[in-house]
């Protein structure tokens, strides 16, 4: 086994030493989180599967717990390749900590077309998921940036905090997308305080978009969407005369208030965010090519979130045949890509559709291997096809679960 123990052991027993702690029965438990007893005990013994984001997310907010406590995030691996990427959170950690102290810079800074450079660059990591690449790399930028914005004349200040802003975001999807849910609370507050130094009107709402997965954690879905009204609000004057930034911020935060509703199990408030944000992505027609603020605000991405509200909801049936539909450019980023492949495949696997969802798990990994592979859904999909394993894919099932060190 390449994880620490922790991760060994079953998510069951997870949940039975947290419920212990606690000093609660499992009737008590299942009666808090309006279940049968029979279902509590059923995810004790790992006879069902603890496949939903939102039932993880609400038992560790009764056994207050961390969700991570739970699905035994991070994953770290014992050898310096898989646990590269990991290896450099500390570092990473150490500069969003010193965000507004004198600068660790003694070289040249960089003109700002160059840091421009390179920070488009740290996104297009960011967006095709090369997390380990991304983590060894932000914090050399991260203190370069910092040094420009003390360095900089105006406006190249100003230019430089909206850079700075980028590379937190950079850090953010690191940080969460390998378990490290405390530090990506941080990082979106840098976001934030960056991008009120940047002069930029719409990186406020950016920084809103990126503080609500930390608010789904503790299942806090009113205020979420509270969050997010709130930053559609600060942005309406210009959605409604259609500027092209903010058409695309105002759907990507439909999007996310999207997937809030159907983890809040508000089918018709999950589904009317999803057309609201069709819309904007139709206002928006061509110039929807343009990946404003790198929020994936297009059609394809509008597509792929219908298979995840449906997934969300705990709709199998609906998931599979929205998946079936979607098309996928061969220019989508590939952090959307494994998102979806992953979707779609829970979608199959809850469908019955067992080889097919492992076809679609393997997209998901070729996809975005580092993304998906410290996924904890995605580990919950492996460890179901693996109890269930037909003799047809034993082998393929049998090699991804050992790339994802659950074999």
């Amino acid at each position: 086994m390449a994880y620490s123990d922790p991760a060994a052991e079953s998510v069951g027993t997870r949940v039975r030493r947290a419920r212990k702690r606690a000093g609660i029965t499992q009737s008590e438990l299942a009666r808090r989180v309006g279940r049968a007893q029979s279902w509590v005990s059923g995810i004790e013994n790992d006879s069902i599967p603890l496949d939903s984001i939102a039932l993880i997310n609400t038992l560790a907010r009764t056994l207050r717990v961390h969700p991570n406590e739970l699905t035994a995030r991070p994953y770290r691996g014992d050898t310096p390749g898989e646990d590269r990427g990991h290896s450099a959170i500390p570092e990473i950690r150490r500069h969003l900590e010193r965000y507004d102290l004198d600068p660790e810079w003694d070289g040249e800074v960089r003109p700002l077309p160059e840091l421009r450079a390179v920070t488009e660059h740290m996104s297009w990591l960011r967006r095709e998921a090369h997390y380990a690449e991304l983590a060894d790399r932000l914090p050399g930028l991260l203190s370069e940036l910092q040094a420009a914005t003390h360095l900089f004349p105006e406006p190249d200040r100003s230019t430089a905090f909206g850079l700075l802003s980028f590379a937190y975001q950079a850090a953010d999807s690191v940080v969460y997308n390998l378990g490290y849910a405390d530090l990506s609370l941080i990082a979106t507050s840098r976001v934030r305080w960056a991008a009120e130094r940047s002069g930029d009107p719409y990186h406020g709402a950016v920084s809103a978009y990126l503080r609500i997965r930390n608010l789904w954690s503790s299942t806090s879905w009113n205020d979420a969407l509270t969050v997010l009204d709130s930053a559609c609000a600060g942005i309406e004057d210009e959605y409604t005369a259609g500027q092209p930034e903010a058409l695309a911020v105002w759907g990507a935060l439909q999007l996310r208030a999207s997937i809030t509703a159907a983890r809040k199990n508000d089918t018709n408030e999950a589904w009317s965010r999803h057309r609201l944000a069709s819309e904007a992505v139709t206002r928006l027609g061509s110039r929807q090519r343009t990946n404003y603020y790198e929020l994936c605000t297009n059609q394809p991405n509008i597509d792929i979130h219908g298979v995840a509200i449906a997934v969300e909801l705990g709709d199998g049936p609906q998931a599979v045949r929205r998946g079936e539909a979607v098309r996928l450019p061969k220019d989508l980023q590939a952090n959307r890509v494994g998102y979806h492949h992953l979707d779609y495949a829970r979608g199959l696997l809850w469908s019955g559709k067992r080889e097919a969802a492992t076809a679609e798990l393997e997209r998901a990994e070729k996809a975005a291997p580092m993304l998906i592979r410290n996924h904890p859904m995605a580990q919950q999909a492996v460890r179901t096809l693996l109890d269930l394993e037909r003799y047809s894919y034993r082998e393929r099932i049998r090699r991804l679960g050992v790339r994802m060190h659950i074999l």
